[in-house]
């Protein structure tokens, strides 16, 4: 039996390859996501291991609560005074304060050094002890030594053609300033950027004014005497620093910073793992399908296998050691294929904006199990069935043909079906309205989605008719590919199921973005009365200076300037994000609906509370709330307003922007919406506005249509996004269609020799063979455009309280979607079209 299932694979070469490819693509994403998430974590470990490598110990402030972003948390300010207790405690070799804020470079031209991403845009003081330093080294020039000197990151230098002596302008939260750039910085190995930021060095004094904290440090830094500890160090420092501080180990601080960042880049690895259980969800009907034709088809040879004295357990084992072979040679192969997309995965990161410190592809043994086990486990089992049903064949089908006959329609399947499919949708209507919609909308989709697969095989007789019906035109080879795609509607729907998945989350993905990019327009004519607005210049910027609202005020026809900010605290015990806003103005450009209290009482020990947190909590205007905020602590805010928490600004918390940067420290602005003076002409306005933010590259100034169509171009990044990696799916399902009619050619040779013998011409056979690969292609494109349809409308009801108030279905990009997959079940199908027509008639007639 060992023999005979070896014999099998190597026979069968092309079904070899098709039936590896479809696994081996799915375990390369896999593997790729596996290798690439190991490295990135590494990575970060070596990155902060190396910045932090010259201090033992760090004296901080202690935080109330842990921010859920960011890179660490943030604290309070520590006294200047605390710096003195540190030098004097027995092992301390060297201490300096140090202080870290938001420092945006800008090129020789004056122009912003955006980064992508998300990443910061940090400005440092740079330690004088060198040791302290750690791996932040000198690369060039030398460090800031007054308050007219700056060093900057070796990238932003080189890709920005900054050469020392350059003169550039740095944005702060405060004024501007000009600064001689006399140093580029690196971090060791080559590194010349911290994963994508931007840096900026001062000399401590200097940095002490520009980024925030005069008098005072973010933290101070430690080193030891030979012979001491850092976990020694630590004690003895905790020994004499004041309430409220903490000393901490370098180790701990490293390690909380990579640990921080690594959480915050966790989402890449997830959504990379989510669409390769797709790939992998695809290959195995390719799997299952395969198997099932391959049983059809040596029915005589099992037979045979079995007239000899083979038992069932050795019939369903060589088969399942034939899928265990399949499976570890395609997973081995898969798991090479995943080092190149891991490379791959991470240039796309790049394009995309998620720059990472990158050290050599980490390979490990894990992930190499992993894979195989993954590869394997889905051929297997995607080959049971099958397996199982090869046991049921007996010795009395070595006398007989071994081509199958046409499929009979299940009634059972079809109930069965219509069941799981009335299910999933039952879910998705409650998901509507029920309280953790997400989690019913996730079980109605993935039953709507099993339920059409399972009632599929019954629709495949009427969906080939009514999809054919054009093939009339085409003569009796269009007539013969419809009858061969509604031949066996089993082997026809698991086929068009590899590629209606693909098609169904790429339709209701689309659906949904359409949706949210035309509700956007009607929540800012809703929800916003501005006339013009004012952004960051790159739109993964966490936010611009403030400064940039006294320039804009100070332009002539401008009437009111109202911003907006964001932050994250703990409201009565729970974390949240809160919303800030300029309580003067707001109402003037916002549609906050105030239902109870005033906007005009909104001061700094005051929240505003959306109406759904008023009614869960139970509270009312003038009643107390505790707010913790990470950088003062514990405070209690009074309730001035309800507000109803839809719209432009839906957090359960607002604050005035006054309070914000009391309770949480200087702030940038988010974005800030402007109203001109009556009879101001608004583009002489914005052309005004621009030229004002000549000197605050960080912001610029656009209407509402340039507002608009920014946002839907983020919105059109991501989608864009999903369909490159959701392609994986559908490549693998036209590798199935490739398999499935390779496979029906060498099934019905007799029966192609036949037609060739009366008279069917060579190019007929060809046709015939395309025009029932687009049939079946546009089978699983049809039912995954209804499906995607569905699932995209509901996606968008259930977020309707999030601001999705219109509905859009995008058809002509469906209708390109459904017409590209049609066209390329054309293409899968011209090796098998092929071998079709070169069938030789003789050989062909006397086939068994």
């Amino acid at each position: 039996m060992l023999t005979a299932t070896f014999r099998s694979m190597v026979a069968h070469k092309l079904r070899l390859l098709l039936t590896t490819a479809s696994i081996a693509l799915g375990v390369a994403l896999l593997a790729g996501t596996l290798i690439l998430t190991n490295t990135m974590g590494i990575a970060f470990d070596m990155l902060f291991g190396k910045i932090g490598s010259g201090t033992d110990t760090v004296v901080r402030a202690e935080a109330p609560f842990t921010q859920t972003e960011g890179v660490g948390t943030n604290r309070g300010p520590i006294a200047a005074s605390v710096l003195d207790q540190v030098k004097k405690v027995d092992g301390v070799r060297a201490a300096e304060g140090t202080v870290q804020g938001y420092a945006l470079l800008t090129d020789t031209h004056g122009k912003a050094i955006t980064t992508n991403g998300g990443a910061p845009t940090n400005g440092y003081s740079m330690p004088s002890d060198e040791e302290l330093r750690g791996d932040v080294e000198l690369l060039s020039g030398h460090a800031p030594t007054n308050a007219h000197e700056v060093a900057i990151d070796a990238t932003s230098a080189e890709d920005h053609d900054i050469a020392l002596g350059s003169s550039i302008k740095v944005l702060f939260q405060g004024p501007t300033q000009e600064f001689t750039v006399v140093g580029t910085i690196g971090y060791g190995d080559g590194i010349k950027d911290l994963g994508g930021t931007t840096s900026a060095y001062f000399d401590p004094a200097t940095a002490q004014k520009v980024l925030g904290t005069p008098g005072a440090f973010d933290q101070i830094n430690v080193s030891a005497a030979d012979g001491v500890s850092q976990a020694e160090l630590a004690d003895r420092i905790s020994d004499v620093i004041p309430a409220g501080t903490e000393a901490v180990t370098g180790k701990a601080v490293a390690e909380e910073n990579a640990d921080a960042t690594k959480q915050n880049f966790s989402i890449v690895g997830i959504l990379f793992g989510i669409f390769a259980g797709i790939a992998l969800f695809v290959g195995s009907f390719i799997i299952w399908n395969t198997f099932t034709m391959t049983v059809t088809q040596r029915s005589r040879e099992i037979a045979l296998l079995r007239a000899i004295g083979a038992r069932r357990r050795q019939v369903m084992s060589s088969l399942l050691l034939e899928a265990l072979g399949l499976g570890l040679f395609a997973s081995a192969v898969g798991f090479g294929l995943g080092i190149g997309v891991a490379k791959g995965l991470k240039w796309l990161m790049d394009a995309v904006g998620f720059a990472l410190p990158f050290t050599s592809l980490q390979i490990e043994a894990s992930q190499v199990w992993i894979s195989l086990a993954v590869g394997v486990g889905v051929t297997v089992v995607a080959a049971l069935v099958p397996a199982r049903r090869a046991t049921k064949v007996l010795p009395i089908e070595a006398l007989r043909e071994s081509t199958p006959g046409a499929e009979k329609s299940s009634k059972l399947r079809a109930v069965i079906g219509l069941a799981v499919i009335a299910a999933g949708a039952g879910a998705l209507w409650a998901s509507l309205y029920a309280d953790g919609g997400m989690k019913l909308f996730g079980l109605g989709l993935g039953a709507a989605m099993v339920g059409v697969i399972i009632a599929l095989p019954v629709a495949v007789r009427p969906l080939a008719a009514a999809i054919a019906t054009p093939l009339r035109l085409r003569g009796l080879p269009g007539e013969l590919a419809k009858q061969n795609a509604a031949r066996n509607p089993r082997r026809t729907s698991a086929t068009a199921a590899a590629l209606m998945i693909g098609l169904t989350l790429v339709v209701s993905m689309g659906v949904f973005a359409s949706s949210l990019k035309a509700s956007f327009g009607d929540v800012l004519s809703d929800r916003v009365d501005a006339d013009l607005y004012v952004v960051t210049s790159s739109a993964q910027a966490p936010g611009y200076s403030p400064s940039v609202l006294a320039a804009v005020k100070g332009v002539d026809g401008v009437d009111e300037v109202s911003a907006n900010g964001w932050g994250q605290a703990r409201f009565d015990g729970q974390d949240s994000g809160f919303s800030s806003i300029d309580p003067g103005n707001a109402d003037e450009v916002l549609a906050l609906n105030v239902e109870k209290g005033s906007l005009a009482d909104l001061g700094k020990d005051d929240v505003m509370v959306a109406r759904s947190a008023a009614k869960e909590h139970g509270w009312k205007v003038g009643d107390t709330v505790t707010a913790e905020f990470a950088e003062s602590g514990k405070h209690q805010l009074h309730v001035a307003a309800v507000y109803e928490g839809k719209g432009w600004i839906s957090d359960d918390f607002v604050v005035s922007r006054a309070a914000q940067e009391a309770l949480a420290g200087p702030q940038l602005v988010s974005n800030a919406f402007v109203t001109i003076d009556a009879g101001a002409d608004r583009a002489e306005v914005q052309d005004a506005i621009a030229a004002a933010l000549a000197d605050h590259p960080d912001a610029k100034v656009l209407d509402r249509a340039g507002f608009e169509k920014e946002a839907s171009g983020f919105i059109d990044q991501l989608l864009t996004f999903m369909t490159v990696m959701l392609a994986l799916a559908v490549m693998i399902a036209l590798l199935g269609i490739v398999n499935t009619l390779a496979l029906s050619v060498f099934e019905r040779t007799r029966e192609l020799g036949l037609l060739r013998a009366v008279g069917m011409t060579r190019s007929q056979v060809r046709a015939m063979v395309r025009w029932e690969s687009a049939v079946i292609s546009l089978i699983g494109a049809v039912s995954g455009a209804a499906l995607g349809i569905g699932i995209g409308l509901a996606m968008s009801q259930i977020l309707k309280d999030e601001g999705i108030k219109s509905i859009s279905i995008p058809v002509l990009q469906i209708a390109v979607y459904v017409a590209v997959a049609a066209a390329a079940g054309v293409l899968a199908a011209v090796g098998p079209a092929r071998s079709a027509a070169k069938v030789d008639v003789l050989k062909a007639v006397v086939t068994d």
